[in-house]
């Protein structure tokens, strides 16, 4: 997930805030009428917003790290199997960004149960499993050289994926906006 910083959170942070607040206005008006999607507020924008943040992130820390290696080991740049790690690394990061902005589209237009578990999917496949194959794609190149920063990212996308996964499968919010995601649970979220 890379390495966020506090402006990273403040702005993450205050995003989240006007969708709840302006989801909770748009209740006040509406009383007793289901939200539909294009009110698009409350526990939706944090995800999306956090969905979108974590894409951006997995982009600049690629881009990041290939400019410090570029510039603290320019040796790397006549080195085939660097530029070799560089291309497997480029398609890992757009592709978990483009994964992860496919959520944030699903979410908007589909308004079904399948679409949760396709974001339950996605946020695994972004998280976990590539941050995974990231620890081993660097780990063979590298070798425990540059694995510090990576196994905090695995532990990192594993407790986001986590977390989220729980809430998707659990909310009472998103059962009534997407309908059943498993069985019903009473008292839940």
């Amino acid at each position: 997930m890379g390495t966020w910083n506090i402006w990273h959170f403040v702005v993450f942070i205050a995003v989240a805030g006007l969708g709840v607040l302006n989801a909770r206005s748009a209740d006040k008006k509406n009383p007793g009428q289901r939200a539909a999607i294009a009110g698009y507020g409350g526990w939706l924008i944090v995800l999306s917003v956090f969905l979108i943040f974590w894409g951006a992130q997995e982009l600049g820390e690629f881009y990041r790290v290939k400019d410090q290696i570029e510039t603290l080991v320019p040796s790397a740049l006549g080195n085939p199997k660097y530029h070799e790690y560089m291309r497997y690394a480029m398609s890992m990061a757009w592709f978990e960004t483009l994964l992860l902005l496919a959520c944030v589209f699903l979410l908007v237009r589909r308004e079904t149960a399948s679409t949760i578990k396709a974001v339950i999917a996605a946020l695994w496949i972004a998280g976990p499993i590539s941050a995974s194959a990231e620890l081993a794609m660097a780990n063979s190149y590298f070798g425990e050289y540059l694995l510090e920063q990576d196994y905090s990212s695995l532990a990192a996308t594993t407790l986001f994926a986590a977390t989220w996964t729980c809430y998707l499968l659990v909310s009472r919010r998103v059962k009534n906006t997407y309908g059943e995601t498993t069985r019903p649970q009473e008292g839940a979220l």
